[in-house]
């Protein structure tokens, strides 16, 4: 199994780090993605991934934390893109739920990251919540086609496929296990070849964990309920999602 998002560069993991990731081991997760999202968080997940080396990492300013950006910040972040096992700029985009930064800020500084990715020649990852519109009218603007991920992904099957049409993954999470998860008939419609697994640890635990803190050994449970939503051995979603995650991520099969 593939965690395409987790952080455990989160306080919350602070005493027992290493215990998560051998629970995360021992329970079949074969390689992990860890996520920055503001400028100390990218340099933990440049650390993660020098000590793990089932750990990739994304480095890039989340949307709440757009108010911090500045040319010394995109200076570092792209200097962490040079490590080797550092794949992609995330997680970026617009967050209109919380609105802690300025909205005009947040558009300046996804646009701002989503250069310094094409110019690295990186995948993204995006964090879009309350946001869809404008994010997709950002991405479409320049023309180019992206390879990414659209994570915790929280709209519906036709917000689905225009994502899919702009060459993104779909990042499927514990929300699927919430039994009245508009995320149920989103998987149920879309193709396996068109998602990713995640836990978003140590937030969005699935259920039998819902409402607790969340890690990458509970990725089974997404698995699971994917697995009887799309009709699939559980095996058979572990693989296609693992490839899935390869392809997003531009890595070799």
């Amino acid at each position: 199994m593939i965690d395409s998002h987790v952080h455990l560069n989160h306080p919350d993991y602070r005493e027992d780090q290493d215990d998560v990731v051998a629970r995360a081991r021992w329970a079949g997760v074969t390689g992990m993605m860890n996520i920055g999202f503001d400028l100390e968080s990218s340099r933990e997940t440049v650390s993660l991934a020098r000590r793990f080396p089932f750990i990739r990492g994304a480095v890039g300013v989340h949307p709440h934390d757009a108010k911090t950006y500045t040319d010394d910040v995109e200076n570092e972040l792209s200097e962490l893109l040079e490590e080797p096992n550092i794949v992609a700029v995330g997680e970026i985009g617009l967050d209109y739920y919380r609105d802690l930064s300025p909205r005009d800020t947040q558009k300046a500084v996804f646009k701002r990251q989503l250069a310094l990715a094409r110019g690295k020649e990186k995948p993204v990852v995006i964090h879009c919540r309350d946001a869809f519109e404008d994010v997709m009218g950002i991405l479409a603007a320049d023309g180019s086609r992206y390879h990414g991920i659209f994570h915790a992904f929280s709209g519906d099957v036709a917000m689905a496929k225009e994502v899919l049409a702009l060459g993104f993954h779909i990042g499927v999470g514990g929300v699927v296990t919430f039994k009245n998860a508009r995320l149920r008939e989103v998987v149920s419609e879309l193709p396996v070849g068109a998602i990713v697994l995640e836990t978003d640890c140590p937030y969005l635990a699935p259920v039998p964990f819902r409402g607790k803190r969340n890690e990458p050994a509970y990725l089974r449970y997404v698995v699971e309920t994917v697995s009887t939503i799309v009709g699939k051995a559980a095996e058979k979603v572990v693989e296609a999602t693992g490839e899935n995650f390869a392809r997003a991520m531009k890595l070799a099969l």
